[in-house]
């Protein structure tokens, strides 16, 4: 028999940590990109994912720092591009080519 999941709320203490983790490495990211060491920040983002993914934890005030496709951190104009086009948001990795759209609120 298949246990079933709980579509519960987790409680703000069991999601605290988690989010105190995933925003210290992606602190950690930015610091190594800027430094250069884009290897690294690569790291900080999968292990920031992994964190937040372990405990369901959305992280959508950090989705626009990184690129899905290839986990690389992503910094206007030096490794993505963001254009606005008709109330949509288009963020495209330089790295590897991915593009994301996101509708922006308030367009009529």
């Amino acid at each position: 028999m298949i246990p079933q999941r709980s579509n519960r709320r987790r409680p703000d203490s069991e999601l605290a940590p988690a989010r105190k983790e995933v925003s210290r490495l992606f602190d950690e990211a930015e610091r190594y990109f800027l430094a250069g060491d884009k290897e690294m920040a690569k790291r900080r983002v999968r292990a920031a994912r992994k964190a937040a993914m372990k405990v369901r934890l959305r992280v959508p005030e950090h989705n626009h720092r990184f690129c899905r496709k290839c986990e690389s951190y992503l910094k206007q104009g030096v490794n993505c591009t963001v254009r606005i086009r008709a109330g949509i948001r288009i963020t495209r990795c330089l790295e590897c080519g991915a593009v994301r759209r996101k509708v922006l609120k308030g367009k009529k």
